[in-house]
């Protein structure tokens, strides 16, 4: 790799990344924080709920929303960032 690119990356590590997938990312963290208070296995439970629940409707209106299991991949990966901020 170039110290160009290192730079780069150094300067922005999500510009490869989608936006989509980043907002996916924030909702299963804030999902994650919101609930975690309850129960560690309650906060992930509600991100794997939501991330799918939220790929079933995309997949139900195809017309306006394209289903993506990366976008549920995401959501949980958020969930589990929370997790271990939180350890």
């Amino acid at each position: 790799m170039k110290l160009f690119d290192i730079k780069a990356f150094a300067v922005n590590p999500l510009r490869n990344v989608p936006a989509d997938k980043q907002g996916h990312f924030i909702i299963g963290l804030i999902a994650y924080m919101a609930f975690h208070f309850v129960g560690v296995a309650v906060g992930l439970g509600v991100v794997a709920v939501l991330a799918v629940g939220k790929e079933i409707h995309d997949w139900f209106h195809r017309d306006r929303h394209t289903p993506d299991l990366w976008d549920a991949v995401a959501t949980m990966a958020g969930g589990v960032a929370g997790y271990i901020c939180g350890l």
